[in-house]
């Protein structure tokens, strides 16, 4: 960050970031233009506005500008390399642990792939440290090393779930400051995960796709990401390619139970590869043997900045970013035959107590954090605060007895708990329910759907209790100089020359952080 003097004017403070920007040394006379749009890539907050002011006072060329954008900064070569212990601090004010690989033979001339590992775990109540992350390396580690990417570990905890917007607003944070330290390849960007980090990395791409080229969730479950609160749904999928791994004998998400769900999003024609693994339980061991393939795929892909088809679905509030089309605002009528239904009826396999337990209880006994409603928990009147010390008459030393007692259990099967409640023992007794079909994706708010598909300049969208949608536009797939033709449920709703803003085009680049995507109107 470059920081001025307090009380420094305005015109002074630029002045100071043109000395810096106007390098010298190479002898060479550089454009006041280009040396400020480098002091605005190089600051923050009042700094970077004062770049902005002073670059658009003496700056009128929306090609120019665009062309300095899309060469983004220069990157320097004295930098640190290796494994970082870095930190980010999150949108809930909260500062987190995360690692960052770079390549010890790092040049700034250079592109380089970048993969975040989201790790598993994520609700418990700590986040990582830097030396709990480095146990993380196991997964994607040693082929970094050897293929000389950058790799981001970053740490999630309870509040901060890779499927909320806190946890996902961290990803996206250290990502958009490695971009601004390193010279990361924005079309080779891939997000993955193990268990939990499987399901954020659903998250990230049912949310967030814009950034990433791809998306490898591991031994996770795309349903997931509805426990946020954000209502999104399977038909954002369609915006990336996934390489998704389940296996079958995983106690939380195992592969039959999986399976309706790839069947969804092959209805829905989404770009994926689904590997059911034989025999593997939910432990991560077979990736050695998956990892090969895992990396070829990755080789497959890269990021198209400007796609020609973008789709979004999903309820008021939910993220709705997706390349060129954004600010998509639900409401009005509509009917649920305009787009298929491809949201699977679901009937869980897994036996559930229905309760969390507060990981910090050092025990004995496991201590009843949350309940859930109409859950066997609740049917036996478990409470936040109790502490389980016996299961059918086995002793509950902690969190693992507990589980290997429920595993024992089937739907229907009674059970009894002896739990300390205020200093007293109780006896409780319920019964595990049996699984009822429910959607994968619960539709409890009023939800919205639109896919667009750009045929030169020509937008035309479909949609369905969608009141309105963003498109922004960018001199790589527009001609300023032609109409802009935009046609909704085949109706033309608009059709007229845009002219590019500068302004907004400065202020949407630095928003992205993306030399690949570089937009000139909206």
């Amino acid at each position: 960050m470059i920081r001025t003097i307090p009380g420094m004017k305005t015109a002074a403070a630029v002045l100071a970031l043109l000395v810096l920007f106007l390098s010298p040394a190479s002898g060479q006379e550089v454009p006041i233009g280009r040396s400020l749009v480098q002091a605005a890539l190089a600051a923050d907050g009042e700094q970077r506005a004062e770049a902005v002011e002073a670059l658009l006072a003496v700056e009128d060329s929306v090609d120019r500008v665009a062309g300095w954008f899309a060469e983004g900064r220069d990157y320097g070569d004295k930098i640190p390399t290796g494994w970082l212990e870095k930190t980010v601090i999150g949108s809930d004010g909260v500062e987190r642990a995360y690692l960052l690989h770079v390549p010890k033979d790092y040049d700034p001339a250079k592109r380089y792939r970048m993969v975040v590992d989201m790790h598993g775990g994520v609700s418990r109540p700590k986040a990582l440290t830097h030396a709990e992350l480095g146990e993380m390396k196991f997964f994607w580690g040693a082929p970094a090393e050897k293929g000389g990417w950058i790799l981001a570990l970053p740490a999630g905890q309870k509040g901060a779930e890779w499927w909320t917007e806190v946890g996902a607003g961290n990803v996206l944070s250290i990502l958009r400051e490695t971009k601004r330290c390193y010279n990361v390849n924005e079309d080779l960007v891939f997000a993955t995960g193990f268990s939990d980090g499987g399901s954020g990395s659903f998250y990230m791409a049912l949310a967030h796709p814009t950034p990433f080229a791809g998306f490898i969730p591991l031994s996770g479950h795309v349903g997931v990401a509805r426990l946020g609160g954000l209502q999104v749904h399977l038909k954002n999928l369609q915006n990336k390619p996934l390489y998704i791994t389940n296996t079958e004998k995983d106690s939380l998400y195992p592969s039959a139970g999986v399976k309706p769900l790839i069947d969804a999003m092959k209805r829905l024609a989404v770009d994926v590869v689904w590997r059911d693994i034989p025999e593997f339980t939910h432990n991560p061991m077979y990736l050695p043997d998956e990892r090969p393939k895992i990396l070829d795929w990755m080789r497959e892909f890269r990021r198209d900045p400007h796609p020609t088809f973008a789709a979004w679905e999903g309820a008021a509030g939910a993220p709705c970013r997706v390349h060129w089309l954004t600010d998509v605002k639900v409401g009005g009528e509509g009917s649920d035959d305009v787009f298929p239904d491809v949201n699977p009826m679901l009937t869980s396999t897994r036996i559930q107590l229905g309760i969390t337990v507060d990981q910090a209880f050092a025990g004995p006994g496991a201590k009843v954090d949350t309940v859930a409603e109409e859950s066997a928990a609740e049917e036996a009147a478990l409470k936040p605060g109790d502490v389980i010390v016996t299961m059918d008459g086995a002793e509950i030393g902690g969190l693992g007895e507990l589980r290997t007692a429920i595993r024992k259990k089937k739907p229907g099967d009674a059970f009894t708990l002896v739990v300390q409640r205020e200093g007293k023992n109780l006896d409780l007794s319920g019964t595990f329910p049996k699984p009822q079909p429910r959607p994968a994706f619960p539709r409890e708010a009023p939800f919205g759907t639109v896919d667009v598909r750009r045929h030169g300049q020509v937008f035309a969208a479909k949609t369905n209790r969608v009141t309105s949608f963003a498109l922004l536009l960018s001199p790589d797939f527009v001609d300023f100089a032609m109409p802009v033709k935009v046609v909704v449920n085949d109706e033309v709703v608009f059709d007229a020359v845009v002219k590019p803003d500068l302004k907004f085009l400065v202020t949407q680049a630095l928003e992205d952080e993306d030399r690949r995507l570089i937009y000139a109107a909206k």
